[in-house]
């Protein structure tokens, strides 16, 4: 199942951050980014009314915050810098994740995956999907799904589906049942627009599982 399609923002974006030379494992995003010409560097973004910080401000403070051992530093700097920054120069985000490592990299890129998702599903999945190791892709995705689960359910399993994550562990069918116990009507609409395959099994058995019981115990 494919979400969306990725409008030309932010394939620009991406162009911005200099990102594009990683897009080899999907030939058509590719061919998509090779079509577009690079715009010119993003001006610096100017504080809003009433806040003083510029944004290389909240990048500097972010980057202390990464190499801080104090836990409340970094806390402080994804809470509040972070987001700050994503909105207005989401290109320095990119580019700042690309230069950590290890579990410094992993800690920055998970934050910024769970408030990317919820402001630009497309730029986010994008982005993603530029990672050169598959075992990152998978780890962004998996906490996209988890992200959305909660807000969009349909969007957590098309993500999950797109980057083929979460049925090895059950995290899909453990959604669909959620979905279904909070919200039986939405959950039914989306299941009647589903194939009715070897994929979607799982997840209709767990959603016509919720409804049988909340039939039951209203008899």
């Amino acid at each position: 199942m494919v979400v969306g399609l990725v409008g030309a923002g932010a394939l620009a974006l991406l162009f911005a951050a200099g990102l594009t030379n990683n897009l080899e494992y999907d030939p058509e995003i590719r061919t998509q980014a090779a079509s577009m010409v690079a715009p010119d560097p993003a001006p610096l973004a100017q504080p809003a009314p009433g806040d003083s910080r510029s944004s290389s401000q909240r990048l500097l403070e972010i980057e202390r915050a990464l190499v801080s051992s104090d836990p409340l530093v970094r806390d402080a700097a994804f809470n509040v810098a972070l987001p700050e920054l994503l909105d207005s120069q989401p290109a320095w985000v990119m580019d700042l994740v690309a230069r950590q490592q290890g579990e410094t990299r992993d800690a920055l890129r998970d934050e910024v995956v769970r408030l990317w998702i919820r402001k630009d599903r497309d730029a986010a999945l994008m982005w993603m999907g530029t990672f050169e190791s598959e075992a990152e892709r998978r780890a962004g995705a998996t906490i996209a799904m988890r992200t959305l689960a909660a807000i969009e359910p349909a969007q957590a399993i098309a993500v999950a589906d797109q980057f083929d994550v979460g049925r090895d562990d059950g995290s899909l069918e453990h959604i669909a049942q959620i979905w279904a116990t909070e919200d039986p009507e939405a959950a039914t609409k989306w299941l009647e627009t589903q194939p009715d395959n070897a994929r979607t099994a799982p997840l209709r058995a767990r959603i016509e599982q919720v409804r049988e019981q909340q039939f039951a115990a209203r008899q």
